[in-house]
């Protein structure tokens, strides 16, 4: 597996995890009691946002990480 493939696939779980991690955040529901009505479907823009930036972040430092680095003359 080439190596650019590898990161690729990195950053898309961590992407995805960090969707799921925010939306449950995002509803409102406390972890310490399950019980509470929570609504999904309501959190989901908010969650969305959230993971837009969240993935900006990841390709900026990909990106950064992974540049190469310029030699000065």
């Amino acid at each position: 597996m080439k190596p650019f493939r590898k990161i690729l696939i990195l950053d898309i779980v961590a992407l995805v995890g960090s969707f799921f991690l925010i939306w449950q955040l995002t509803t409102g529901s406390n972890f310490l009691i399950p019980h509470l009505e929570t609504n999904y479907i309501q959190s989901l823009p908010l969650a969305l946002m959230y993971t837009a930036l969240v993935g900006v972040l990841i390709v900026l430092g990909t990106v950064i990480l992974f540049l190469p680095k310029r030699k000065r003359q």
